[in-house]
């Protein structure tokens, strides 16, 4: 399961460049997450970086299912290494 590009042209559209992250087992809860991220550091790690992340694993691959994730709440998802 992927998104395409276009999904996550929207998705960054939508976050308007933020992490979107709410999980409240995060270190920012009850709020959104909303680190500022860079667009070009897509898949890697450090200041910025951040990665299209299923909200559903089994939700498939459409906008909906899919939301902006810095780096860091990404990893702490237990999705590292997976979109």
């Amino acid at each position: 399961m992927s998104f395409s590009e276009a999904i996550i042209e929207k998705a960054w559209q939508n976050a308007n460049g933020h992490c979107e992250c709410r999980r409240t087992s995060h270190r920012h809860t009850y709020v959104r997450c909303n680190k500022v991220l860079v667009k070009a550091n897509r898949g890697r790690e450090g200041r910025g970086a951040w990665e299209a992340h299923h909200i559903n694993s089994s939700g498939g691959d459409g906008l909906s299912n899919c939301e902006i994730l810095c780096w860091e709440c990404h990893k702490d998802t237990g999705s590292f290494g997976r979109s």
